[in-house]
C-alpha cells in the first residue's frame, strides 16, 4: 500500500508494507529496476538536465552464471557521468 504526500507544494510517495526505497530494496527485478530508473531520472531533472534518460534492461546472461532468475541494470546515456547536454 502507498500513501500520497505533499509537502510545500511538492508531492510524493512513500511506501507503506515494502521496502521500495529503504536498506534491502530489490534493485535487481524488473520492478524494482524501473523505480531505481525512475528515481535517478527524476534527480537530474529536478537538477536541470532534462536530457538525462534511465532505463531497465534485462541481462542476458543470466541462465548461464546465475540461475534462472530474471534481473535487470540500469542503463543511461549518461556521457563519462554526466548528460549530454551538459557544456
Amino acid at each position: 500500500m502507498r500513501t500520497m504526500v505533499g509537502v510545500n507544494g511538492c508531492t510524493g510517495v512513500i511506501a507503506a508494507n515494502n521496502n521500495d526505497f529503504g536498506r534491502g530494496a530489490d534493485w535487481l527485478s524488473k520492478r524494482g529496476a524501473m523505480a531505481l530508473a525512475k528515481h535517478l531520472q527524476a534527480y537530474w531533472h529536478r537538477h536541470g538536465y532534462p536530457a538525462a534518460r534511465f532505463w531497465p534492461e534485462p541481462i542476458d546472461e543470466r541462465f548461464s552464471k546465475i540461475g534462472t532468475y530474471e534481473i535487470y541494470t540500469i542503463a543511461c546515456n549518461l556521457i563519462n557521468g554526466l548528460p549530454p547536454s551538459y557544456r
